[in-house]
């Protein structure tokens, strides 16, 4: 199945360069938001919120575990954010 990811910030980078941080995935079918964060190499640490199309998912890995996917869900990932 095909998720459209689209990563922001420091995470862009996992994606192909072209993609500017946005592109699709390709998954196996009842692949978990945790199976696409896996794929992607993104730790919990640098998943800080993610939605699932537009709708925030925990951040426990447990839970991202059991949260399923379907085909072309936009699932959109934040790195942790620091400014002033």
């Amino acid at each position: 199945m095909k998720i459209h990811v689209r990563l922001f910030a420091s995470l862009r980078d996992r994606l192909p360069r072209a993609d500017r941080g946005r592109g699709d995935v390709e998954l196996r079918d009842g692949a978990s938001l945790q199976d696409l964060l896996d794929h992607l190499g993104i730790p919990v640490e640098q998943s800080q919120m993610v939605l699932i199309d537009g709708q925030q998912s925990p951040r426990q890995v447990a839970q991202r575990a059991a949260i399923p996917l379907s085909g072309g869900h936009t699932v959109s990932i934040f790195p942790p954010l620091a400014g002033g």
